[in-house]
């Protein structure tokens, strides 16, 4: 009888142990995502960045302060916040960007264009390719409204990253606030 129930502690005692290094490595494979909320200086806007993109900030030509937001390296993905005044619906707005954008930049090639909502805003979402010199690009154009605003959050980057990275670039601009 002894040795019985030693021989069932022992299995026990495997079968947590299997269970503890499985479930390490199960979260060994799950990519830790870290977000940090980034709050604007002159109390414009706030949005939550996740993964590796960070807020970078410098003094332009003429010694303004700006920010943009870096995934990883520069190269690998951009982000540039901008908000115009809106006079018209906000498809109006991405449709004229998107006739701009066929003319100016080389190798256009238009991915998709839908409603985009979900977050604080609702919107367009524009996506496309070109090329910058030798570099292929992958863009994606957040069209937001507020009111008599419309934000836009202009996402470029390395072709092969930034677009198969869509639910990042997605979270991002859904976390997106006016303040």
């Amino acid at each position: 009888m002894e040795v019985r129930k030693s021989s069932e502690r022992s299995t026990v005692a495997r079968l947590i142990a299997t269970t503890f290094v499985l479930l390490l490595a199960c979260g060994a494979m799950v990519p830790a995502t870290v977000a940090q909320e980034y709050n604007d200086p002159e109390g414009k806007y706030r949005i939550t960045l996740s993964g590796d993109w960070k807020a970078v900030s410098y003094s332009d030509a003429i010694g303004r302060q700006k920010t943009e937001f870096v995934y990883r390296d520069r190269s690998e993905g951009l982000l540039k916040i901008t908000r115009e005044k809106l006079n018209g619906p906000v498809s109006d707005v991405a449709r004229q960007e998107e006739e701009n954008l066929k003319i100016y930049r080389a190798g256009f090639e238009r991915s998709g264009n839908e409603s985009f909502g979900g977050g604080n805003l609702t919107g367009i979402r524009l996506s496309f390719f070109s090329t910058d010199g030798p570099r292929k690009t992958a863009n994606t154009y957040y069209y937001l409204e507020d009111k008599d605003t419309v934000w836009v959050l202009r996402f470029s980057g390395k072709r092969g990253t930034l677009d198969t990275n869509r639910n990042v670039t997605d979270q991002i601009a859904r976390s997106f606030k006016p303040m």
